[in-house]
């Protein structure tokens, strides 16, 4: 699991408590355990928001190196999707 968030996203922030399953108190469930095999990646795109014109998919806010908001979520996720394609290729290509 890749958790896309930043500091500024306070919606992301505010899921953890209005949702059970993220409670540590549950650690049974499928969040926690997750979280315990450390099967969860966080990606920070500060300063982003979860919403709004700063948000990560915003196209008008730039970032130092010019790329906008959009262009650096768009950028991180095709690279997980790569990551993950060509470690399952290469997985898939060792199997008998």
């Amino acid at each position: 699991m890749h958790q896309l968030t930043s500091a500024s996203d306070w919606i992301e922030r505010v899921g953890t408590w209005i949702f059970p399953q993220r409670w540590r108190l549950f650690r049974r469930g499928g969040w926690n355990r997750a979280r315990r095999a450390g099967r969860i990646t966080v990606h920070r795109l500060d300063p982003a928001t979860h919403l709004g014109p700063r948000s990560c998919i915003s196209p008008q806010v730039r970032l130092a190196d010019g790329r906008s908001h959009l262009d650096r979520t768009t950028d991180t996720v095709i690279a997980l999707i790569r990551t993950h394609h060509s470690a399952t290729v290469t997985t898939r290509d060792l199997l008998p």
